[in-house]
Order: C-alpha cells, then sequence, then structure tokens
C-alpha cells in the first residue's frame, strides 16, 4: 500500500550560501504539510461554498453535507462511542481551555497530570479550573514513573475528578501506557482526558476499546492544516450552560429568559470552520485508507535508522538514547544539541545553510527540558529574570527533528551529514542574535 502523497515535497529553495538544495520538513510535531488530496478535497469543495447551518440552498445544502461526511470520518478515525461526540476550536490549546471550563471543577476535586506534559496540557489545568492538580513524577527519558502515578491515584482517591495524560510525547516520543491509566481512573470514578495532538499522526486511536473519556488534537497535526481543533468527549458534559455562548447557542432569548439549543449545539457556537473540518475529514480518510500497518511499518523504520545514524554523529548531545527508540515504541521525535552552539544558532545554520526545517527552544516543555540541562533553582532565576527583560535567549533549550509520513531515509542522511559537516568545518554564514524573537538571523 503506497502512503499518502504530501504536498511540497519536491519544493527546492536557494539558500543563503547561493546553493540550491531540497526543503527537508523535520518539523512535523510543530505542524504538518497537507496530503495533496487534502488540497484537492477542500479546492473542489470551495467551488461550492456556503453556509452551515445558516440558511437555505444548493451550497448550503452540499456544504452540509460535505462538513457533517467529514464529521463522520473523524468520528471513525477516533472510534469514539456512541455517548460521544465532537466540538470544534480553533486548535488543540482551545480544545483544552474549552473542555476543562466545561467541567467547573471545585477547589474540592483534583485532577491527576504529569511532568512530561505540553504546555497546553498543563496550563489550561492551572488557570482554568479551581482544581487541586497533582504531577505524577517523569524519569530522564521521558517516561512516567507508575509507581508514582499508583500512589497519587491511590493519596487523592476520594478527590480525583480527571487524569489528563499526553497520548505521545512532543520531545521524548514516549507513548503512556493510556490503557492501563484509564482503568485506574475509571476504577476512582474519574473521566480520562488524552492530548493526542502527538499521537493522532503517528498511532491509531480507538477511544472505545482503550477507555479514552475526552480527547483533543490539532488538524494541522494530522496534514489537514487549516486551522482547526477537535475535541472528543461524553454527550453529559454538554449538558451545562456554555461556557462560549454565542450565535448558535441559543433557541430563544428574552428579557427575561434564555432557551438554550440542545445540548450538542449550544457549545459549537458562531460560523462553524467548515474548510477545517472537511480538510481534516479528507486527512483522516487518506490515513484509514493507507492502514496503520503500512504507516507504522514505515515509520518504525524511519525511527529506527534515524536513531542508530544520529548517535554516529560526533559530539552530539541526545537527550534521550537511541536504544529507546530501536527497542521501545516512541515516535520519531529526536532532541539534541551540539555543545558549542547555542540550540537557536543551530538551528539556524541547518536551516540558511543546508535547508532543514527543525524547531529550536523549550518547545512547551520546559520542565522536562530544564531536567535535561541541569538548571538549579539560582540559575532558574536568573535566567527568568533575563527573560524578563527582553532577552528570550537567555533561555535553556534543544533542538528538535521530527518526522512525518513523508519523510525517507534521504532526509535523515541530509541533517546527520549537515550537522557532521557543522562539527567539522563549523558554519559558513556569521549570524548575529536577535533576543527579542529567540533566533540567530545572518548578517
Amino acid at each position: 500500500m503506497k502512503l499518502p502523497k504530501v504536498f511540497g515535497t519536491g519544493n527546492r529553495i536557494t539558500l543563503s550560501t547561493g546553493k540550491t538544495k531540497r526543503v527537508v520538513m523535520l518539523n512535523n510535531a510543530a505542524t504538518t504539510p497537507p496530503f495533496e488530496s487534502t488540497l484537492q478535497a477542500v479546492e473542489k469543495y470551495l467551488k461550492m461554498y456556503g453556509a452551515l447551518h445558516r440558511g437555505a440552498g444548493p451550497h448550503a445544502n452540499e456544504t452540509y453535507k460535505k462538513a457533517h461526511e467529514a464529521i463522520d470520518t473523524i468520528k471513525e478515525f477516533l472510534h469514539i462511542r456512541k455517548d460521544q461526540t465532537l466540538l470544534f476550536t480553533q486548535n488543540t490549546s482551545a480544545a483544552i481551555n474549552m473542555f476543562i471550563r466545561m467541567l467547573r471543577l471545585t477547589k474540592n476535586d483534583t485532577i491527576i497530570t504529569s511532568q512530561i506534559e505540553h504546555t497546553s496540557n498543563n496550563l489550561p489545568w492551572l488557570f482554568n479550573s479551581r482544581a487541586r492538580v497533582v504531577q505524577v513524577h517523569a524519569f530522564d527519558d521521558g517516561s512516567l514513573d507508575y509507581n508514582d502515578f499508583d500512589k497519587k491515584m491511590k493519596e487523592h482517591a476520594k478527590t480525583v475528578k480527571l487524569v489528563a495524560i499526553t497520548g505521545a510525547s512532543n520531545l521524548s516520543g514516549y507513548i503512556p501506557d493510556v490503557r492501563r491509566i484509564a482503568k485506574a481512573a475509571h476504577a476512582r470514578g474519574a473521566m480520562l482526558f488524552v492530548d493526542a495532538a502527538q499521537l493522532a499522526p503517528h498511532r491509531p486511536i480507538n477511544m472505545k476499546r482503550d477507555g479514552i473519556d475526552a480527547l483533543a488534537f490539532s488538524a494541522h497535526k494530522v496534514y489537514a492544516p487549516f486551522g482547526l481543533g477537535v475535541l472528543a468527549l461524553p454527550h453529559s458534559v454538554l449538558e451545562t450552560q456554555p461556557v462560549d455562548p454565542g450565535g448558535g447557542s441559543i433557541d430563544m432569548i428574552s428579557e427575561t429568559d434564555v432557551v438554550w439549543a440542545p445540548a450538542l449545539h449550544r457549545h459549537q457556537t458562531g460560523t462553524w470552520n467548515v474548510t477545517g473540518i472537511i480538510a481534516t475529514g479528507e486527512s483522516c480518510k487518506a490515513i484509514l485508507n493507507t492502514g496503520w500497518k503500512a504507516m507504522l511499518a514505515h515509520e518504525k523504520e524511519l525511527v529506527k535508522y534515524a536513531a542508530e545514524q544520529l548517535a554516529t554523529v560526533p559530539g552530539l548531545i541526545l537527550y534521550v538514547s537511541p536504544e529507546k527508540f530501536v527497542k521501545e515504541n516512541r515516535i520519531g521525535t529526536f532532541t539534541f544539541n551540539l555543545p558549542q552552539y547555542h540550540h537557536a544558532l543551530l538551528s539556524a545554520i541547518l536551516d540558511q545553510e543546508y535547508g532543514i526545517e527543525t524547531r529550536a527552544g523549550t518547545i512547551c516543555n520546559h520542565r522536562l527540558v530544564r531536567r535535561w540541562m541541569k538548571v538549579g533553582d539560582r540559575e532558574q532565576k536568573i535566567i527568568e529574570g533575563k527573560i524578563k527583560n527582553g532577552n528570550r535567549l537567555a533561555s535553556y533549550g534543544i533542538v528538535r527533528a521530527s518526522l512525518g509520513i513523508q519523510n525517507t531515509k534521504k532526509d535523515i542522511d541530509a541533517l546527520v551529514t549537515a550537522l557532521k559537516s557543522i562539527v567539522k568545518n563549523g558554519n559558513k554564514l556569521q549570524y548575529k542574535p536577535v533576543p527579542t524573537e529567540e533566533i540567530y538571523e545572518i548578517v
């Protein structure tokens, strides 16, 4: 079975050195390019674009049909239960913020999460809920400490209302045992929420089988970058007043009373991002039609190859050992540094001199990166002070190369060759820091 074709894989660029090279896409954990079939479906749909739930007529009818076909495909992609449904937001962060506000937890409730969470699955629980947030310990390789998880679940058995966990780490590639976590949560009457932003493009999701009560992911992580966040959740959570009321959330309003729309509609306010829904449905369909067997075989081979090849770069610091990627079930997100280069500078060199896309920084998981850097409390305070004064480059950080379905061994070879060249010959161009933007640019 052939893998879905990704748009832009043959793009070439003239580098600052004057050479022309193919762009090497290795920043897929941040965002993925679209499938060709997804762009084609969107282009075809836009010719009949109309008002969804806001009128009648041929365009409106076609829009309604295409949107709901896409919604059904997304439901199939997630294997949701009959008592679950979907809401659409701007992205994963927006979906999680909406979900926690809908739960309306109190100061007597407990949310259990972990130290390996992306900021999107950390800050909402802390700032949009009154509940106590308890974090499970994680090891240096980004894996969960299940002994600590069991301990925390036992300690808070009477108050835990929600367990919120990543489906796959954006830094270490680690995939938690969701079924085990779900079983423990349900045994105490708690819900399980999964941040599936990194899981959705890399592993099959079955909410019904795995006991996932609620889940969020972004379309731009699954080859449909059209500004959509997907929130799957139980119908029962919708039987409340909407947290973001607006157009479409009511059936009737008077000076003294409000008649809310049916539960499924009152929370989906305003004009829907139909283009995003259709694009996401098409990308989900492409993955389902390809089959996860072919997808996983391709990724497993590439992850193993990348781990083995990166280990050959002299002096390269890999924050998760290559053996973890070879022997364990991890997605292809590789974090590294070269000691003599600031992480943002190394990323800039890969970009400007080799046409390789990566990402640099703490990448929304400051706690894990801080541990890797062995930054103590005193040093942390100094760094925070510099950042507050506008020097964002004062932060510690790493460079991340992340794999997508379009990547090949040639892409890995390009990265490894570039890193070896940098180690041996240094940078060819001169760069200057831009502290306010947390980047380096060519002089």
